[in-house]
């Protein structure tokens, strides 16, 4: 499912798109994968584009849409400078991996969630957080302020924004301030990170993407 955002989240789409998204899941991205080469070969470069979808589960809609609705499309102040972008992330990725790759964003029409999707033809690296995953129990919590969590296929770093002390309640139906997810298939890495949405249906996105 995907979860609610405040109302001054649903009035900020573009700021979120260009600012938290654009700049903080790219570059845990980018640090997740093997080091590329120094060049690409030339197998590597004949390799191709790499096409994500107009739309994933969860009414999720790329914002550089040819048919976006009125109700995004609003929000959106300047659509040629998002789709340069998502070019030049594209661009650079293929650029450091020598490797086909690929960037866009996406939301819900009534703007709940907002992700960004990023693909690499690269073999997944090893998942690290960027915080010790330590048992909560031993720091007398009943879940962390982040937490690393083993979706199946998928592995994902969430963030809850505030940690619940033991013995409190958690609320397992709110949705975590940001999440980061990452499945690989084959020789190529996707990962989603985004606001708005829960661990399933990051999942479940990123389940559409592998199976395309």
């Amino acid at each position: 499912m995907i979860g609610p955002m405040s109302a001054s989240s649903r009035s900020t789409l573009a700021a979120a798109v260009v600012g938290l998204l654009l700049l903080g899941g790219l570059v845990a991205f980018a640090t997740s994968l093997p080091e590329g080469d120094a060049a690409p070969s030339e197998p590597e470069a004949a390799a191709g584009p790499i096409d994500l979808p107009d739309e994933l589960p969860g009414g999720l809609l790329a914002l550089d849409g040819d048919d976006l609705p009125e109700e995004l499309s609003a929000q959106l102040t300047d659509l040629d400078q998002l789709r340069g972008q998502e070019d030049s992330a594209g661009a650079r990725l293929t650029e450091v991996y020598g490797v086909p790759a690929a960037f866009r964003i996406y939301a819900a029409v009534d703007q709940s969630a907002v992700a960004q999707v990023t693909a690499v033809d690269k073999a997944p690296g090893v998942f690290l957080p960027d915080f010790p995953p330590i048992d909560p129990e031993l720091i007398d919590l009943a879940r962390p302020a982040v937490e690393l969590v083993d979706a199946g296929d998928a592995l994902c770093v969430v963030t809850w924004g505030e940690a619940v002390p033991a013995g409190q309640q958690v609320d397992d139906a709110a949705a975590p301030q940001s999440l980061r997810c990452q499945q690989g298939v084959g020789e190529r890495t996707y990962e989603i990170f985004g606001q708005g949405m829960s661990v399933d249906a990051a999942v479940e996105a990123l389940a559409a993407l592998v199976t395309t």
